[in-house]
């Protein structure tokens, strides 16, 4: 049996398909029964709000569960930043990779790439709002790298918009138009590109690079 790694593309189109899922404290994507209702209220008291029990019979999570129930390594939002390797300012979130975590001290969420200049990311947000996709409040303090996938890296590192890059020789073009699978010209090689944003094609992480207005596969990109 082939085990498929866990890769922040993966995360991304994941949380993606969990938009408007319902928020309850101490779920990870279960379906909700009225045992397990009781069963967190006794356990975790007014986190769990009684209006939460309208859910019942629905699949819920909240926002450590988001997460863990994709990479099936159960952490809280404290836990996922105790085990990264390195928490860096949430003022640096443009050079991160879409697939990173977002964090304030008892939130997290999963960065998902740039729109119209603003970071935004998804996250289960709590009971009322659930599972959303939002632009990236000045509230959040850190971002990181879950510990529990593997990033889109290469040699040079993790490939992030604003990261400068060659493109590998036998490389194509991507994005989700005619050109998609055709070879990248041979005038691009050996120039020194920006990454203008990254984005999921047909499940392939991908990089707009700025100067040639193109997409192509971040696994065909070195960064330097």
């Amino acid at each position: 049996m082939i085990i498929l790694a866990k890769t922040n593309a993966g995360l991304v189109e994941y949380v993606k398909s969990k938009l408007g899922y319902p928020y309850v404290y101490g779920m990870r994507m279960e379906l909700l029964t009225k045992e397990k209702f009781d069963s967190l209220k006794k356990l975790y008291g007014s986190l769990v709000y009684d209006s939460d029990a309208a859910h019942i019979g629905k699949v819920c999570c909240d926002c450590s569960g988001l997460i863990s129930s994709y990479t099936g390594v159960h952490r809280t939002s404290s836990g996922f930043r105790a085990a990264a390797d390195k928490a860096n300012p949430i003022s640096a979130i443009s050079q991160a990779p879409i697939g990173a975590l977002v964090w304030k001290d008892g939130h997290v969420g999963v960065y998902v790439g740039m729109e119209n200049g603003a970071p935004y990311y998804i996250a289960e947000e709590g009971s009322g709002l659930g599972c959303r996709k939002n632009k990236l409040p000045s509230n959040f303090t850190h971002w990181f790298l879950c510990p529990d996938i593997d990033y889109e890296v290469n040699a040079g590192g993790v490939i992030a918009a604003g990261s400068a890059v060659t493109v590998k020789k036998g490389a194509v073009y991507g994005g989700l138009t005619g050109t998609r699978g055709k070879a990248v010209s041979d005038s691009v090689y050996g120039r020194t590109l920006t990454v203008d944003k990254l984005e999921t094609h047909n499940g392939v992480l991908e990089a707009r690079l700025q100067e040639i207005a193109s997409w192509i596969a971040v696994n065909s990109l070195v960064k330097v």
